[in-house]
């Protein structure tokens, strides 16, 4: 009993010598103690129940993956797009993700009907290349079905349809869906271990 007794009291001494005790008035942190983070972050907060879609860094000669990231639940399809340009944040940027997406792309009205988000856009994305163009096309499908209920996506330019290509290359103007963009999206399903010699 009388060990179990000094072993609590000296608990109780190396605790209280290793409280943080407060000021008793406000003090001006020195010039030299401030911390700089660097410069602002691009993209918003990595943090709520809505999800946007990033480019996850991938070995050379590699498909390009999406990995799904967290972003403020969106009051409506708009504001959630709109985050999506804004591309990765600074801690995403950290991990190597990133966006094929131009931040002068502008979405200028997104609209759900049914199953079917119709996405206005103004021609940014006339700047990619090709394979840009369809890495941005998936990044846009994969966070407008992250919404709840839309299925398909139709986007259009000034209020224009047109003619995208879809992952493997072909073209449509049909509202496009994320199965046109098979291998896109990263899966968190570990590789089959290799069956065994014969």
């Amino acid at each position: 009993m009388r060990r179990f007794t000094l072993t609590l009291f000296a608990a109780a001494i190396a605790l209280t010598s290793c409280a943080i005790r407060e000021d008793p008035e406000p003090r001006a942190i020195p010039e030299e103690e401030l911390v700089s983070f660097g410069e602002i972050a691009t993209g918003d907060a990595a943090e709520g129940g809505g999800r946007i879609y990033l480019l996850s860094p991938v070995a050379p000669d590699a498909q390009t993956q999406l990995r799904a990231v967290s972003r403020v639940e969106p009051a409506n399809p708009e504001e959630l797009l709109r985050s999506l340009v804004l591309g990765a944040n600074e801690a995403e940027s950290a991990l190597g993700l990133s966006s094929a997406i131009p931040a002068d792309l502008e979405i200028l009205d997104a609209s759900i009907v049914v199953t079917r988000l119709t996405i206005d856009i103004n021609d940014a994305l006339n700047e990619l290349s090709e394979d840009g163009l369809r890495q941005a096309l998936a990044q846009i499908v994969a966070t407008a079905v992250a919404i709840e209920q839309v299925q398909l996506v139709r986007l259009r330019v000034d209020g224009e349809i047109q003619v995208w290509p879809t992952g493997d290359g072909e073209g449509t103007d049909q509202p496009l869906s994320i199965y046109d963009y098979p291998g896109f999206l990263e899966t968190s399903q570990p590789d089959f271990p290799a069956p065994p010699p014969a």
